[in-house]
């Protein structure tokens, strides 16, 4: 289900985190279902629609679109052309009805996912640089001692690291659409059944895609760079005997896949071929006298072993690693689908300490004074994690316009609170002025974004000056209304944030809502509704 959408998300030319986008889907607490994909879809800001169409109707809906399959798990299916839809006519007799259709954004509202972007694209960098300084590399030494032989044993080399790498990916769960469409193509399907058959394995661990891979890494190291640099021809002559003893190994694959497995996989086949290739090339060199097969000395047999041991335990190494940081990133998405659920949220909200937070008159307010989400926060504006949190609470705001709304109390600064007195100053002058062009709540956003900026009263008294009337009994009365909660409600620590006047559960973090305001949205407004019921039938009853 992730795949499919960050495939059709990312041909809309939708600037998504691949990675965090699953990793979201996958932890919504009703995942797999087109709730789940709704929401996450929500929580980045993309627009779209969800609905229910008859099936004769599919051909007049503009494309692409994605639809809800009715099987086990709730499958999807995307359709992007008219071909896609003559070529899955019996998939579309799963059809549900349901299809979702997003609209292309060139921007996400969402931080996170513009960090997860940078730091995918830091990766695809460092892997280009990579492949690019290691062809560059291997070119070079190639170039000081060119043959034709020594050309063909590095191009079959670099074939066989490609092919490997790809094995190697599909076993720890990493896909390529063309190597998937290579894998399946005809009756090849059973690359997986041969990657992850016991059969397949050495001393019951080492899977056929690690020999593959640390096998030509090995190879491609010691012909592309020592055999250049190296006097005689006993390491080429060691490779060579490597080539021959692998024609056992063809021979066993051979076997596995068509004899006890009884699928091919074609992956594993392109292996064989060029490990045969090899061992025609090394034969024809043993048997025209082109090398010698006794061409062995002590030390190229030591420096071989040594590199195929390092090749071969870097990769089992970065193999346990990837797989434990899969194991840590499943853990975390189910834990997540619990601390996702609305449900369980409110639960442990409903058991913090509950303060008064009902708004002051000219509360300092910022977003939809009706939303059903109501957040209070103290801060102190010369605080940091204020800072932070403010910026996250703004990104909700922006992504949950109608649903959450953000109402401050400010403490005494360590001014000795000139700087809250000054800010709470300008924004009972611009409530009196009510001419600025500006609502209530994008006036204070905006006075909260230009403070934070610098943290410095001249700047913001520069930028913002108190050009309306303003009594000095007024401000100071709501300056200590701001105080005074502060004080009886104990604020020890800034910020604190309250949702409907109970204290943020210590194992939610701000940024956590993010998930869970579509769910807090329904059940806050379904609580209103049975309480205008309940008080309804109380003052029909009187």
């Amino acid at each position: 289900m992730e795949r499919v959408l960050t495939d059709y998300l990312q041909s809309l030319k939708i600037p998504i985190s691949k990675n965090l986008f699953r990793k979201r889907v996958a932890s919504h607490p009703d995942f797999p279902s087109i709730l789940a994909v709704a929401d996450t879809l929500r929580q980045f800001g993309i627009p779209h629609i969800v609905a229910r169409v008859e099936k004769e109707n599919l051909g007049d809906l503009p494309l692409p679109v994605i639809l809800h399959l009715d099987t086990v798990g709730g499958s999807l299916l995307p359709i992007y052309n008219e071909e896609d839809l003559n070529k899955n006519r019996e998939k579309l007799n799963h059809w549900s009805g349901v299809l979702i259709q997003a609209e292309p954004v060139q921007k996400i509202a969402d931080q996170e996912n513009k960090k997860a972007i940078e730091e995918e694209h830091r990766f695809k960098m460092a892997a280009g640089l990579l492949a690019a300084t290691t062809i560059g590399l291997l070119a070079t030494s190639l170039i000081f001692s060119f043959t034709w032989s020594q050309f063909i044993v590095l191009v079959t080399a670099m074939a066989g690291v490609v092919t490997g790498y790809f094995l190697f990916a599909k076993d720890l769960g990493i896909t390529y659409q063309a190597v998937e469409s290579f894998c399946s193509a005809g009756t090849g399907a059973g690359c997986g059944k041969v990657l992850r058959s016991e059969e397949g394995k050495l001393f019951g661990f080492i899977t056929f895609s690690d020999l593959t891979l640390g096998y030509f890494i090995g190879q491609l190291i010691v012909a592309g760079l020592l055999v250049p640099f190296w006097s005689g021809n006993s390491l080429l002559a060691i490779l060579g005997w490597l080539s021959i003893l692998t024609v056992p190994v063809i021979g066993y694959s051979f076997w596995l896949q068509s004899v006890k497995i009884k699928e091919w996989c074609r992956l594993c086949l392109v292996v064989s071929g060029i490990l045969m290739a090899q061992v025609i090339l090394y034969g024809s060199m043993f048997f025209t006298g082109v090398l010698s097969p006794f061409a062995i000395g002590a030390t190229s047999i030591v420096v071989s072993m040594f590199i195929f041991g390092i090749a071969g335990s870097s990769l089992l190494l970065l193999k346990q690693t990837i797989q434990n940081k899969n194991l840590a990133v499943q853990n975390e998405i189910s834990a997540n689908r619990i601390k996702n659920s609305p449900e369980v949220f409110t639960s442990l909200l409903f058991r913090q300490r509950q303060v008064d937070t009902t708004p002051f008159v000219n509360d300092f307010l910022i977003g939809n004074p009706n939303a059903p989400v109501k957040l209070t926060m103290a801060v102190n504006l010369h605080c940091g994690p204020c800072k932070n949190e403010l910026e996250q609470t703004k990104e909700l705001l922006s992504i949950y316009p109608d649903q959450v709304n953000l109402s401050l109390r400010f403490l005494k600064s360590g001014d000795d609170g000139k700087s809250s007195n000054l800010l709470l100053k300008f924004w009972l002058n611009s409530l009196n002025q009510q001419n600025n062009g500006q609502s209530r709540q994008d006036t204070g956003q905006a006075m909260i974004d230009v403070w934070y900026e610098s943290m410095d009263k001249d700047s913001f008294v520069t930028s913002h000056p108190l050009n309306g009337k303003l009594s000095g009994k007024e401000s100071d009365a709501y300056l200590q209304l701001h105080y005074e909660w502060v004080k009886n409600v104990g604020i020890t620590k800034t910020p604190t944030t309250f949702l409907k006047g109970y204290e943020l559960p210590a194992a939610y973090m701000l940024k956590d809502l993010l998930v869970l305001i579509p769910g807090l949205t329904d059940f806050f407004n379904n609580q209103n509704e049975m309480k205008n019921e309940v008080s309804s039938t109380c003052v029909k009853s009187l």
